[in-house]
């Protein structure tokens, strides 16, 4: 016979859920900060270089695409985390309070299963490039699943931050 898990013993384990979550979001937060630098630095060498030696870069445009993909697709899951996404409330503030957060939660959920649909079909296709040996088309061509992983890394960090805000939702309410 097999004994209900406790209410308690699920708040622990949301609560160790939450904070792993909340760790590799922060450690993707800096990564994408790190990325930002690098790509702010590859413009600048790149027009330091162009314009003052007479010596352009080949490689400072690739970087820069490549940096603009990781800053975005990093930071992504610390905005959901943060509730930093856009929304458009014309709707929504014309409910009464207690069906919005219903409404609310559902909507969280919803975000939560197209992040891992996006996830799944961004790494099936990153998948298809690796298997393939795909390059990009730059000066200096890399496998592009090099940069697309972190696609898929991003809307499934971001689909389990909005998984945690259901259920934070869920909480508060009842």
């Amino acid at each position: 016979m097999t004994t209900p898990i406790s209410k308690t013993s699920m708040n622990t384990l949301f609560s160790v859920f939450s904070r792993l979550l909340d760790s590799i979001t922060r450690l993707s937060l800096y990564l994408s900060g790190i990325a930002l630098f690098l790509l702010l630095f590859s413009y600048i060498f790149e027009v330091v270089m162009r314009y003052f030696f007479d010596m352009p870069t080949t490689w400072s445009y690739d970087l820069g695409k490549a940096f603009l993909c990781t800053s975005v697709m990093l930071a992504l899951p610390d905005i959901t985390r943060n509730r930093g996404n856009i929304t458009i409330d014309v709707l929504l503030e014309q409910l009464p309070p207690t069906i919005l957060e219903k409404v609310k939660q559902l909507i969280t959920l919803v975000c939560f299963g197209i992040c891992l649909a996006t996830a799944w079909i961004c790494f099936d296709e990153t998948l298809r490039q690796y298997t393939a040996n795909i390059e990009t088309f730059w000066n200096n061509p890399v496998p592009k699943w090099w940069i697309s992983s972190l696609i898929p890394f991003g809307f499934l960090l971001s689909g389990l931050q909005f998984f945690r805000l259901s259920i934070v939702a869920k909480n508060q309410e009842g």
